[in-house]
Formats: structure tokens, sequence, C-alpha cells
């Protein structure tokens, strides 16, 4: 029996997630008006989108390759999850998207150099075994003048309001409702990746920036996305007082261009 890699462990955790992944708090996208909230930050980072080639990093279920497809970009989707990448392609079947997907890992995709105008990766950071590796083949990967967008957020430490909620729930007799998809499995699964990640213990906004930069990347640009993550829920609703605590955020940067 051949040993096994934390990256086969990540790649069979987000094959069974798939099924439900969509249905998880933060992950379906998208009612009308958080998609236009999403639009408006791909193009304020990543420019006009019309004819440029675009590469939607660890894309899962095709959400965001979908919405950059909506800002005019030509997309291709990369994951290696199979099961992820299946759902991917049925959605953008039913949406009639013109949609590329391949099956390739995100710290070794294997593309051609100079082949993309623009880059997006999306609550994948963090997930990474080898983040400046993957940092140093997207960067290998764009052309020069390219953009790098980087979404994610700190998904392990909890905020003083997300370990306030157990208690609420408790005094209000309601049910818990952020993690009811996944399995007690799939959670100690999740937990032994975590503690041999990098990042196992939560990213930040300046790790990001730091790897960006690190890996060559310049005029980099840093937004909070801790309010436009919360608007998605209803007012006072469980799950906009979580998203009110917790630590999301982008980062870009350009890969310069000759004599740059």
């Amino acid at each position: 029996m051949r040993n096994r890699s934390v990256k086969d462990d990540i790649r069979d955790y987000w094959s069974h997630r798939a099924e439900t992944y969509d249905q998880s708090p933060g992950h379906g996208l998208m009612a009308a008006r958080e998609a236009a909230a999403w639009l408006a930050l791909i193009r304020r980072h990543l420019g006009p989108g019309e004819g440029h080639l675009a590469l939607d990093l660890g894309c899962g279920t095709g959400a965001m390759s979908l919405l950059m497809r909506q800002a005019g970009l030509a997309v291709t989707g990369l994951d290696f999850a199979g099961p992820m990448l299946e759902r991917a392609r049925r959605k953008a079947q039913e949406a009639g998207a013109r949609l590329g997907f391949i099956a390739a890992d995100a710290e070794n995709t294997l593309e051609p150099d100079n082949r993309y105008d623009v880059i997006i990766a999306r609550n994948l950071l963090w997930t990474l075994p080898a983040p400046q590796a993957a940092l140093g083949d997207w960067f290998r990967i764009l052309k020069p003048g390219g953009r790098l967008l980087v979404i994610d957020g700190d998904h392990a430490r909890q905020s003083l309001i997300e370990r306030a909620l157990p208690r609420l729930d408790r005094l209000l007799g309601r049910m818990q409702d952020s993690h009811s998809l996944v399995t007690p499995a799939q959670w100690r699964d999740h937990g032994r990746i975590m503690a041999q990640l990098p990042f196992g213990a939560g990213l930040q906004a300046r790790d990001a920036a730091d790897l960006i930069g690190g890996a060559g990347f310049t005029d980099l640009r840093h937004e909070n996305l801790r309010a436009m993550h919360s608007r998605r829920w209803p007012l006072w609703s469980r799950a906009r007082l979580a998203a009110l605590g917790q630590h999301r955020f982008a980062v870009s940067g350009r890969k310069p261009g000759p004599g740059q």
C-alpha cells in the first residue's frame, strides 16, 4: 500500500464535500445584489475583463468561474477534485456559459508560461501545503502586466462573536447551523489536514500580502471584505452575526512588465 500524502487527503476531503458544498454558509453564490458586489470587486482589482484570458484556481463547483464570465473574462476553471469539477461543468452547462475546466494541481498547474491575463484564487491559499511554491507558479503563468487576485480569510481562528454564539444558541434553544452539512468524520479529517498546513492555524491578510509580494508581484492592493461577506445573510441572522466577526480580505498584485 502506497504512502498517502497530505495532498491526497486534501483531494479526498474536498471531493467528499462536493455534494453539499454550495449549501454551506459562505460558499454558494449568489443573490443578484451580492453578485453585483463581487463583480465590482473583480473589476476594481483586475480592471475591464473583455477578451482577457482568466484562470480560476481551485474553482470548486464553479461559482466564481461563472461570475468571472459575467465580467467578460474568457475563463478556465482549475481544480484537482473530480467531483467538484463535475458540478462546475454541470452548472456552466445549465447557465449556458462557455467555460473551460481542467483537472490539475493548483500548486503546480503545468500551464504554459505567460498564458493568462488575470488569475483569481478564492478560498484556496489557506488550504495549500506549499503556498510559496504555488505563488511562484502563478507568477510564471501570468503574462507580464497581468494581475493576481487572492480572496480568502482566516478560517481557523474564531472571533469573540463566533465564540459567543453557541452560548446564545443554548439560551435561545435553537440549533447551531453554521456547519451542519459537515459530518463528524469530515471534521476529524479536516482537523488532521489543518494540523499539517502552514496556515492551518489561520491566514491573515498580511500573510497573503507577504506571500504575494515575496513571489515578485508589485502594486499590491488590499481590501477588507468583512462587510461584503456579512451582507449575504438577513439582518440579525446567526450567520450574519458570525460573519461580522470574521476576517475576510482581498489582496491583489501585478506581475511586472518589461522594464518594470
